[in-house]
C-alpha cells in the first residue's frame, strides 16, 4: 500500500486515521508477506545466533577539553540566556573573538578565560555539570557498562540479541516488521535487507549504551536550549514534538555530540510510541539560518527517518517564514523517499498548522494557546538506582530470553501453518507469546535504560511509555 500526501491530509481533515495495512488490520495478502518476512528473519537469526558484531561507534566518542585553568568562580551565570551564550561560543569557533596568545608569564589573558568558560558552558555533559556543582563525583550511572550477562563483552554486540531488543521494544514485534515492510513497498526481500542493515547499525553504534546512559553523558547545552520538546498531541492523538530549528548550533561543538543527541531523542520517542502510535513533529523555522542546518546533520536526520526509524512519523509540519528555506529544501529533497515525502507538509502560517493540530495544543510562542513549557531538569542522584541492581537485572534478562524463545517457537509454527485466518489457534498462541514478551521487555528495560527528560518531567509514564502531558488551557 502506497501512502500519498492527499491521504495524509484527509486523515487529519476528517480526524480518522487510515488503519489499512497496520497491525490488526492486515489484508490476507499483507499477512502472507508478514509470515514470509518472519520466516526469513528467524532463519537468519538461527544461522547467526552466535555472531558478534564489533562496536565502532562515533556516538560514544568523548570530547576532550582542558578546563583546568578555570577557578571555582569562573562560570557563566545560569540566569543568562542559553541561546545567546551558545551563539557567542559559536563565534569563538569561527575566530571572531580575537583570542590572544599566552603571555610571557604563563597567565591566560582574559579573552582566553572567556573562551574556556564558554567552551565549558556549551560542551560539558550533564554528569560533568553536576560534578562541578557538587564539588565531587556523583555516580549517576554504574562505572562499567555490561551489554548483557549472556554477552558481557562491551566491544561487541550479539546480532540475535540486538534484533530482539529492538523488536520487543514495541508492544508486538509485528509492529517493527510491519514498518520495515511498509517502508519498502511490501517487498519482502527489500524489507529483510533493511532489517539486517538496521540491526548492524544499532550494534556497530552501540545504541543500547546510548539508551543506558540516557541524557547523563549528553551535552548539557543541547538539553537546556530546548531544541525539541513534547508539547501535546495532534488531531489524531499522536504525540507532538515541537522543534526550534534556530537553536540547533552544530558548530558550537563536534558533530558526533549532536548526532548522539538526535539518536537519544529518537530512541526516547520509540519508547513513547511503543503501542504502535506514530509521532508528529512541528519544525519551527522562524529565525533560522543555513548555519542551523549543515548538510551532514540534515543528511543524518533524513537517513534516520527513512532507515533506522522508518514509518515512525505521522506528519512532519514545516513552519516556514524565510526565503532561506528554499536553500535548505534543496539540500533535503534529493534524499527523501516517497513515504517520508508524503508525510511532509508546509505551513506558511499558524492557520496551516491548525489543519493538523488543535490550537490548544500548539505552543503559544508560534501563535497557539498551549502555554506548557518543558524546562530541562537535571537528573536526580538516585533516579537510575535500578541500573545498579545487577542481581535483579540478571533475573529479568533470563526471563526475557525465555519469552524470546517462546515467541520464536510460536512464530515458526504460525508461519509454517499460516492459512490466512488471523483468528486460528496458532495466531492466538502467538499473540499471547507477544504479550508475555512485552511484559518481560518492560521489566528488563528498567535495568537497561536510564530515565529521560520526558519521564523526569512527568510527561511520560516510566512504566508504560504512555503520554501524560498536562491539559492545554481551554
Amino acid at each position: 500500500m502506497t501512502i500519498s500526501q492527499e491521504l495524509v491530509i484527509k486523515e487529519y481533515q476528517t480526524g480518522t486515521p487510515d488503519t489499512r495495512g497496520s497491525p490488526g488490520n492486515f489484508s490476507t495478502e499483507e499477512l502472507q508477506k508478514l509470515a514470509e518476512l518472519w520466516s526469513l528473519v528467524l532463519d537468519y537469526l538461527a544461522a547467526n545466533k552466535d555472531k558478534q558484531i564489533p562496536v565502532n561507534s562515533e556516538l560514544l566518542q568523548q570530547a576532550s577539553h582542558d578546563w583546568s585553568a578555570l577557578g571555582p568562580d569562573d562560570e557563566i551565570s545560569d540566569s543568562e540566556d542559553c541561546e545567546e551564550t551558545t551563539r557567542r561560543a559559536w563565534k569563538f569557533t569561527k575566530g571572531e573573538a580575537g583570542i590572544r596568545k599566552l603571555g610571557s608569564w604563563g597567565r591566560k589573558p582574559k579573552a582566553d578565560q572567556q573562551r574556556l568558560m564558554l567552551d565549558r558552558y556549551v560542551n560539558e555533559t550533564t554528569q560533568e555539570h553536576i560534578d562541578r556543582r557538587t564539588g565531587h563525583y556523583v555516580p549517576l550511572l554504574p562505572e562499567k557498562y555490561i551489554p548483557s550477562f549472556k554477552y558481557p563483552d562491551s566491544s561487541t554486540r550479539n546480532l540475535r540479541e540486538v534484533f530482539w531488543r529492538l523488536a520487543s521494544a514495541k508492544q508486538h514485534p509485528d509492529i517493527w516488521l510491519h514498518r520495515m515492510l511498509r517502508s519498502n513497498s511490501w517487498d519482502v526481500n527489500k524489507a529483510m535487507d533493511a532489517i539486517q542493515w538496521v540491526v548492524d547499525w544499532r550494534a556497530t553504534q552501540a545504541v543500547d549504551r546510548v539508551n543506558w546512559e540516557g541524557d547523563v553523558n549528553l551535552g548539557l547545552d543541547e538539553l537546556r536550549l530546548g531544541i525539541s520538546e513534547l508539547v501535546g498531541v495532534d488531531r489524531l492523538g499522536c504525540p507532538l514534538m515541537y522543534v526550534r530549528v534556530r537553536r540547533i548550533m552544530p558548530r558550537a561543538n563536534q558533530s558526533f555530540v549532536l548526532k548522539r543527541f538526535l539518536v537519544h531523542q529518537f530512541e526516547a520517542l520509540q519508547f513513547v510510541t511503543r503501542k504502535c502510535t506514530r509521532i508528529s513533529m512541528l519544525y519551527d523555522f522562524t529565525g533560522f539560518s543555513m548555519d542551523n542546518t549543515p548538510f551532514h546533520i540534515v543528511h543524518f536526520l533524513v537517513t534516520m527517518g527513512i532507515r533506522q526509524y522508518a514509518e515512525t512519523t505521522s506528519v512532519l509540519i514545516l513552519l516556514v517564514d524565510s526565503w532561506l528555506f528554499a536553500n535548505f529544501w534543496n539540500l533535503v529533497r534529493p534524499f527523501l523517499d516517497a513515504n517520508l515525502s508524503a508525510r511532509i507538509v508546509f505551513a506558511k502560517s499558524i492557520d496551516d498548522v491548525r489543519v493538523f493540530v488543535d490550537d490548544r495544543q500548539i505552543p503559544e510562542e508560534v501563535g497557539g494557546s498551549n502555554r506548557f513549557q518543558a524546562v530541562f531538569k537535571l537528573p536526580e542522584i538516585n533516579e537510575n538506582s535500578q541500573l545498579f541492581d545487577a542481581t535483579r537485572r540478571e533475573v529479568a534478562e533470563e526471563a526475557w530470553w525465555e519469552r524470546v524463545r517462546g515467541f520464536e517457537e510460536a512464530t515458526r509454527k504460525w508461519c509454517a501453518r499460516y492459512s490466512g485466518n488471523v483468528s486460528d489457534e496458532y495466531a492466538e498462541r502467538r499473540d499471547q507469546a507477544a504479550q508475555e514478551l512485552d511484559r518481560a521487555e518492560r521489566q528488563l528495560s528498567r535495568f537497561t535504560r536510564a530515565r529521560n527528560i520526558f519521564e523526569r518531567l512527568g510527561v511520560v509514564d516510566a512504566a508504560s511509555g504512555c503520554l501524560r502531558l498536562p491539559d492545554a488551557p481551554q
